[in-house]
């Protein structure tokens, strides 16, 4: 089988949340989920610096080609079973609109944590979201 491997920011919650979520539905095992922190020796091996890392998601494909943005997120959830956010983010008129504005979803995505998971804890890579209480 080959595998594709996703370079993700471990420090943000948002993040984190994706790639557990990602890694259930990944049940072939095609996809290796790996921080961007602890592995800028294999980043650097392919030319991907540990800013541009950083600043967009970055994917190695099985053939060895990097994706940067969403085509790297379009493999990452072609290879999901039961996530039909592939399919979304290929839709004719979706299509380029996810494409211009993920960067600003990237830049903005400690902000995004902070209002989508508010008081967001964090274990072993997992994020979880408190439960909400009734009024």
């Amino acid at each position: 089988m080959k595998q594709h491997t996703i370079f993700y920011d471990a420090d943000c919650p948002l993040c984190q949340r994706e790639m557990a979520r990602t890694r259930a539905a990944n049940r072939s095992g095609s996809l290796a989920l790996l921080p961007v922190q602890g592995n800028e020796p294999l980043l650097k091996a392919h030319n991907i610096s540990r800013d541009a890392a950083l600043t967009l998601i970055h994917a190695l494909h099985a053939d060895g080609t990097v994706l940067r943005g969403m085509p790297a997120l379009r493999l990452m959830y072609r290879e999901c079973e039961g996530r039909r956010l592939h399919r979304i983010w290929n839709w004719p008129l979706l299509r380029p609109l996810a494409d211009r504005f993920y960067p600003l979803l990237a830049r903005h995505r400690y902000r995004l944590s902070r209002w989508l998971l508010p008081h967001a804890t964090c274990a072993s890579g997992t994020c979880h979201r408190p439960p909400r209480s009734k009024p």
